[in-house]
């Protein structure tokens, strides 16, 4: 693995791990506001809270999902080339 694809894995985790704490605090933040809006103190934000990990971590579960792929493909990739090379 080269410095290039060092760099672009770390990019890749840290960009899914943003998004991630980005979903939960967009939904903290809506649910902290339902709460003042609504006077339920504990409530929305709650589910807020709930909500916003939920499909914080599902986008981050297919994220990984998709970037193992694209690791597998590049690999079959790079394994038929090198047995083209020896043919």
């Amino acid at each position: 693995m080269g410095k290039k694809n060092t760099s672009h894995a770390v990019f890749a985790n840290v960009t899914i791990g943003l998004q991630l704490a980005i979903t939960v605090l967009i939904f903290v933040f809506g649910g902290y506001r339902l709460d003042l809006h609504y006077d339920k103190s504990p409530l929305f934000i709650m589910i807020g809270t709930f909500v916003g990990m939920g499909l914080g971590f599902y986008n981050l579960i297919k994220e990984l999902q998709s970037q193992q792929k694209r690791e597998e493909e590049r690999d079959r990739d790079s394994e038929r080339k090198v047995r083209r090379k020896w043919m």
